[in-house]
């Protein structure tokens, strides 16, 4: 990839929200490579069960919650203790062992092909026989196990952290194909961990800049069919695609408002690339930036009062705020000569931001708001386009290893990383889902 110049990438409810079809994969699979031996210590003993091959859901939720930088996974096959029960825990020996949290699971056969799944959280610290949670959930599949699994793994984590886990979430990115005589660009969906990965639509022309729906049924996506920039809305579950503007020039980087009704964007069909508002109801189209400069990458404040952009109206691209209701705009980022691609965290305190180092790397950095402290999480040298998951506590982004394009994950104190490449092409422009199922 040529060194990056200042040209915006424009152009470039139940458990069973959990999981999707597996169509045409490429599957994603994670690397951890820093940070691994940092978190809370907990204990997750395979799930006791009276029939054989039953061991996925202790698995996943082993992974979930060893790879959200924020626990300590032990290895429970050096353990000889295997309590059935909170009743038959052992405190001093778990204490020795290192754990602070114990999980005790069981999977029992209620009949007709399903199956009772129960687990216990055991507070070792507190020496006390009462969990702090003892859930059960009757009649399961096989097939639903993994997703029940990270059901269970979000029930664990705000147990324990007291913020929503992520784990029930979903991603979608472009994966590129590249064949002898053509291109093959796929918009892909997949869970948090990369499993179950479903192609939503092909084409041998670009696609780019996926984002989400705040209810997670659609995606609005830039695509280049026809050889002209369009921004279409894909419906996830059935694959429908609605075109919802295709004017002369750019058409690019659709930001969803919170309340999903309405549709900012960069269209340059009036002279320079500006940001625009449409109401996806009555298709009124409102430019809310003005002026010579590019302006670029829209991001809605969570109040849906304002939303952040980049433009080079300072000269270098750094990020901008426009108040909707008044119009006037605010410098937001002061350090460095580089910073786009906007977000923010859930409480509009921290900005997300692709920042350029004064060593030249283009990093994911995090920007405190009240005080304008910027630091950098990431330490590649030409990482892109981060996402932020909706609990606010990861940012996964595209990075290059080799000749090869991938997508990176990383903790917002930058102390724990993974990678999930994609085991045959490339991989770009991940967008990370909202919450798809209840609190």
């Amino acid at each position: 990839m040529p060194k990056k110049v200042f040209t915006f990438k424009v152009t470039l409810l139940s458990i069973l929200l959990c999981f999707a079809v597996i169509t045409n994969a490429k599957p994603l699979f994670i690397e951890v490579t820093g940070g691994q031996n940092a978190g809370i210590p907990i204990a997750i003993l395979p799930f006791s069960n009276n029939s054989d091959g039953l061991d996925e859901i202790a698995a996943v939720i082993t992974n979930d919650l060893a790879n959200s930088g924020h626990f300590k996974v032990l290895d429970v096959m050096q353990a000889d203790k295997r309590p059935r029960s909170s009743k038959d825990v052992e405190f001093g020996y778990w204490k020795n062992f290192g754990a602070a949290n114990l999980v005790i699971g069981r999977v029992n056969r209620s009949g007709n092909g399903t199956f009772d799944v129960s687990f216990e959280l055991v507070d070792v610290y507190q020496s006390n026989p009462v969990p702090l949670l003892n859930v059960r959930f009757r009649n399961k599949n096989p097939e639903q196990f993994r997703a029940l699994a990270h059901h269970i793994s979000d029930i664990l984590f705000k147990q324990i952290t007291g913020v929503r886990g992520f784990f029930c979430t979903r991603i979608a990115y472009i994966t590129v194909d590249r064949q002898k005589d053509k291109t093959i660009q796929t918009l892909t969906v997949a869970d948090a961990d990369g499993h179950n990965d479903h192609a939503l639509i092909s084409g041998d022309y670009p696609m780019m800049s996926p984002r989400w729906s705040p209810d997670g049924k659609k995606i609005a996506y830039v695509s280049f069919r026809g050889h002209r920039a369009g921004i279409n809305i894909i419906t996830v579950e059935t694959g429908a695609v609605e075109q919802v503007t295709k004017f002369p020039g750019i058409n690019g980087a659709p930001a969803w408002s919170p309340n999903g009704k309405k549709l900012a964007m960069v269209l340059s069909k009036d002279g320079s690339p500006k940001i625009y508002v449409l109401d996806l109801t009555t298709k009124e189209l409102v430019r809310v930036t003005s002026g010579g400069s590019i302006d670029t990458e829209p991001f809605w404040s969570p109040d849906a009062q304002s939303i952040l952009f980049t433009s080079n109206r300072g000269g270098k691209p750094q990020i901008y705020r426009v108040i909707l209701q008044t119009g006037d705009v605010q410098r937001v980022t002061f350090t460095g000569n580089y910073n786009t691609t906007a977000s923010l965290t859930p409480d509009g305190k921290q900005l997300i931001m692709l920042h350029q180092s004064e060593k030249g790397a283009y990093n994911i950095a995090v920007q405190d708001l009240s005080s304008g402290k910027v630091k950098s999480i990431t330490s590649a040298s030409l990482d892109e386009s981060p996402t932020l998951a909706p609990n606010g506590m990861m940012v996964l982004y595209g990075m290059r290893e080799s000749d090869q394009a991938v997508l990176g994950a990383v903790t917002l104190d930058g102390k724990f990383r993974m990678r999930l490449p994609v085991q045959d092409g490339n991989v770009k422009e991940p967008a990370w889902s909202p919450f798809l199922i209840e609190d």
